[in-house]
């Protein structure tokens, strides 16, 4: 019997579909992993966008992401239209899985906007902006449970 549930348990994890862990900063980064994380997340990111850190937890059975970039200041306001600024739950955000990262400086982060937001089939959102070193940062996390 003990055979048999271990075979059964072994046949299950065998049949999900995990993917890979990516780490990239800077200009490992490219315009693919932003789209990406637009498709994912519905958000919309300016021309001029740069990026900082990208984290994409693919192995485990729930996927979740975070990525960092800088938006030009002078596009702030309109990226702030995005969904979540609207409609977000206006509540901090703590990025878990960004402070885990070299690159993640959100609690130092000035004039700092954050939002949460339930998406579709499961799926969460959080993003926060704010000023680091008089530069406009984007911190986004989004998992799936």
């Amino acid at each position: 019997m003990k055979f048999f549930v271990h075979l059964c348990i072994l046949l299950l994890v065998s049949c999900l579909d995990f993917g890979d862990d990516i780490k990239m900063v800077g200009s490992e980064i490219t315009g693919k992993e932003i789209n990406d994380v637009s498709e994912l997340t519905g958000l919309t990111f300016p021309n001029g966008t740069e990026p900082v850190g990208y984290y994409f937890l693919g192995s485990g059975i729930d996927r979740s992401l975070v990525m960092k970039v800088i938006i030009p200041d002078d596009q702030r306001e309109e990226f702030l239209k995005n969904e979540i600024f609207e409609k977000g739950n206006d509540t901090k955000s703590n990025h878990a899985i960004a402070k885990q990262q070299e690159w993640c400086k959100v609690d130092e982060l000035t004039e700092r906007i954050d939002r949460k937001m339930e998406l579709p089939k499961a799926k969460y959102l959080q993003c926060t902006v704010g000023l680091e070193d008089g530069k406009t940062h984007v911190y986004v996390t989004w998992f799936e449970i």
